[in-house]
Formats: C-alpha cells, sequence, structure tokens
C-alpha cells in the first residue's frame, strides 16, 4: 500500500501517497472518499506526495471513472508534493475539467496548503 489516511475530520480527508501509486490504493482511497461524501455530501481533500514515484502500469486505470462521478462533491484539493509532479497530477485528477478548487503547494509549504483548505470563499 503506498497511500496512508493521515487524518480524516469532518468534511476533510487528508492522505499521504508514497513510492508509487496503484489501482487497488486508488480504488482503497475512493472507499474513504465515498463514506465522508455519504456522511457530509462534500468535503476538501489534502494530498501530500512523500518520496512519490507516479503511477502503476494497469490498464485498469482507463476503467477510474471516480473524479467524473463525484467531481463536484469535493469543493477544494491542495497537493502537496515536489513541482515536478505538478502538470501529471494535474492531469491525473482532472484539473481543468472539475469546477473543484485544485491547488498544488510546494513539499514545504504543507501548512499554507492547510490553510488554504481552510478559507471560506
Amino acid at each position: 500500500m503506498s497511500f496512508e489516511l493521515i487524518k480524516k475530520l469532518d468534511q476533510e480527508i487528508w492522505v499521504k501517497i508514497s513510492g508509487q501509486f496503484t489501482v487497488e490504493d486508488y480504488q482503497e482511497t475512493q472507499t474513504l472518499t465515498l463514506l465522508g461524501l455519504e456522511l457530509y455530501h462534500e468535503s476538501s481533500a489534502l494530498i501530500i506526495l512523500d518520496n512519490f514515484t507516479g503511477w502503476s502500469k494497469d490498464p485498469r486505470w482507463e476503467e477510474i471513472l471516480f473524479m467524473q462521478d463525484h467531481a463536484d462533491k469535493i469543493k477544494k484539493m491542495a497537493i502537496v508534493g515536489d513541482e515536478k509532479w505538478k502538470e501529471e497530477v494535474f492531469m491525473f485528477v482532472g484539473r481543468s475539467f472539475r469546477s473543484t478548487k485544485i491547488e498544488f503547494f510546494q513539499k514545504d509549504q504543507l501548512e499554507l496548503a492547510t490553510d488554504w483548505l481552510a478559507e471560506t470563499d
């Protein structure tokens, strides 16, 4: 498992992803997020990329529809990690196709990312 649930508070979920992210990891994070959405109907997410090495090579990635099905229920997403992953992560989360506010923060900007998530619009 390359992800770890760090914190779950009401409408906010924090996840740390280390190493290579697999389809199984994604499915488990999807399950956690769906549980939160059932309770609160919308949520925010903090994703910390820690020694992240990318995504597994797996044809099942093409079957993933969660982001399309639940995109509007995740109101904000902060991603913290190495700048080299920024564009690929934005493509993976479908940043340009979603109404979700998604921002990327450098790995030394965790506090800034959590403050941004806490801001009300």
